[in-house]
């Protein structure tokens, strides 16, 4: 698929927040009678944006954008590119983006789960269990919340699992391997017992999906109520979020917004330039409240509105933004600042005076950003159909931040965003130029001999299924003289390939789409005194250094 015409679609509309239980009516779906029109100037997105916008789309390979801009009483909202591009395979037409296209939302889902687990505490109070931030995870689901040791079972509590601090690395790995039919959260938070930790708890920032997966379990066995049936109740019909939903199948057998999922993409180079290529939906149910929610930019922004004025469902919980957890790595979506905070569910930085809460989404095909500036009363909502759009809407809002709220220039911190987005072009050309397998060796193996040595056994005798605690398998084939694994009917639809580099070592290479899902890693085959490969260890979780992921081997 070549790239798309990038386009401002005539999608631009203005809403201003009708009071009627603190809700924002978007005026773009009132009769034309009724629309309420400000001044051009007033809006965000001029010829300069639009222009930016195009830069931005074609510097990234996002097929399209849909954006919302919150701005004092009012709410701006633009769509730009395409939500699906033609299929020149099967005669499918493309689609122009939308303001109301909707998305998987991803991680963004995270501050749902956070005020939801408010909601819960705040209503608890008044029954004979109350429960409060510091109640602990494994109280509330006590058979299927084990970790790898008793402290840290009994003591990591509802806050330091929404703010990152349990010592549980995010172990990616897991995506690559787990079966996408199956599992559920109570499966998922099973397998955690199987999942080492990096760090003891409350002592490092470590991000974990599964934390978000433990405490959306939690919070459906206390309050009796599917997590996204308990959010739409409480958090999306208050305030108007009529096309939000927890799952594409939702989304799907709603009659109004069954065609409106757009399709998400990858952009792969080849000899020719490069090519788009079609990603399966985000259509994982165990995810949960780490990562299900889809919807719109439209609705978003009724969100975002809430939480810059917290006159509705999130009136009284405004220790949702307080700062929990310190870190000082820098994330792809951090501003420059030489360290950074995570509340619960949204990231707290400073930009040039001000305090910023956002978080980001992505999986492959799908990245948003949202955030908001409260002392501004200044918010924005990005959603785009490729994982790179994240990078486009950094530029983008660091570009409306500026203009927008007027803020006095600053040569360093300019420089410095500067920085920023340098780092983000190396991070992204980097993942489309897969590393070398043959040029991994060296790296992950520093005592690689000159002359490596011969494997002990045959290649036929490393094929096999292998099986990790948690559930996670694979199973290795020959493939064109090499080993290999199919893992695509798993979470992220994948492939495993193995290189020989010395005796039993092996370099390893998870790969979609023909991209690196993860750095080329080290694997160990342990081979018993009959000689025959028992085990393979995997070194899977960079966090965990030089501890591998050890398989054992189930079938020959």
């Amino acid at each position: 698929m070549a790239l798309p015409s990038f386009e401002a679609n005539d999608q631009t509309h203005l809403s201003r927040p009708i009071r009627s239980s603190s809700r924002c009516v978007s005026l773009d779906l009132i009769s034309s009678t009724h629309r309420l029109t400000m001044p051009s100037e007033q809006s965000p997105f001029d010829d300069g944006f639009d222009t930016l916008v195009k830069e931005q789309l074609e510097k990234w390979k996002v097929p399209g954008l849909s954006i919302a801009i919150i701005h004092g009483p009012n709410t701006y909202t633009k769509a730009y590119g395409k939500a699906e591009l033609l299929d020149h395979s099967t005669g499918r037409p493309s689609r122009e983006m939308t303001t109301d296209a909707l998305f998987a939302t991803c991680s963004t889902t995270k501050a749902f789960t956070g005020a939801t687990t408010s909601i819960a505490i705040q209503d608890s109070k008044a029954t004979e269990s109350p429960i409060d931030w510091h109640t602990p995870v494994a109280s509330l689901i006590p058979e299927d919340f084990i970790l790898e040791n008793d402290y840290a079972t009994k003591n990591i509590t509802l806050e330091d699992a929404l703010s990152h601090r349990s010592g549980m690395p995010e172990h990616n790995w897991t995506l690559a391997l787990f079966s996408k039919k199956g599992p559920t959260p109570g499966s998922i938070v099973r397998a955690m017992r199987h999942m080492p930790l990096a760090t003891p708890p409350r002592t490092k920032y470590h991000y974990s999906n599964y934390m978000y997966i433990a405490v959306s379990h939690a919070l459906e066995q206390h309050t009796g109520e599917r997590l996204g049936a308990f959010m739409k109740k409480r958090i999306w019909d208050p305030l108007g979020m009529s096309e939000t939903f927890f799952s594409p199948g939702e989304a799907k057998a709603n009659p109004a917004t069954a065609t409106k999922l757009v399709q998400a993409y990858k952009w792969v180079p080849t000899k020719e330039g490069g090519r788009f290529i079609p990603q399966p939906e985000h259509d994982w149910p165990a995810n949960s409240g780490a990562g299900a929610i889809v919807s719109n930019v439209l609705d978003y922004s009724h969100w975002v509105r809430e939480l810059i004025e917290r006159t509705g469902p999130l009136k009284g919980h405004d220790s949702l933004t307080d700062p929990r957890t310190i870190y000082f790595q820098d994330d792809d979506l951090n501003l420059p600042a030489p360290y950074h905070a995570y509340a619960l569910g949204w990231v707290v930085d400073n930009y040039r005076g001000q305090h910023l809460y956002s978080h980001g989404g992505g999986w492959p095909g799908y990245a948003s950003w949202v955030g908001f500036v409260p002392e501004k009363k200044f918010g924005f909502v990005v959603m785009g159909n490729s994982f790179s759009a994240r990078y486009a809407a950094f530029r983008l809002v660091t570009y409306l931040l500026d203009r927008q709220l007027g803020l006095s220039d600053d040569p360093t911190y300019e420089g410095q965003v500067a920085g920023c987005i340098e780092r983000q072009t190396e991070t992204w050309e980097s993942s489309l130029r897969n590393e070398i397998m043959e040029d991994s060796k060296e790296r992950l193996f520093a005592s690689l001999p000159d002359r490596p040595l011969p494997s002990a056994l045959h290649i036929s005798e490393y094929t096999g299924t292998y099986r990790h605690p948690t559930g996670a398998t694979f199973t290795i084939q020959i493939i064109n003289d090499r080993l290999e694994a199919d893992l695509r009917d798993r979470v992220i639809p994948s492939e495993l390939s193995l290189v020989h580099a010395s005796g039993e070592f092996f370099v390893g290479r998870i790969h979609n789409a023909g991209l690196d899902l993860v750095s080329p890693f080290s694997v160990e085959f342990y081979i018993d005194a009959a000689g025959i490969a028992q085990r393979v260890g995997l070194l899977l979780e960079p966090a965990m250094k030089e501890g591998k992921l050890w398989f054992d081997r189930c079938s020959y």
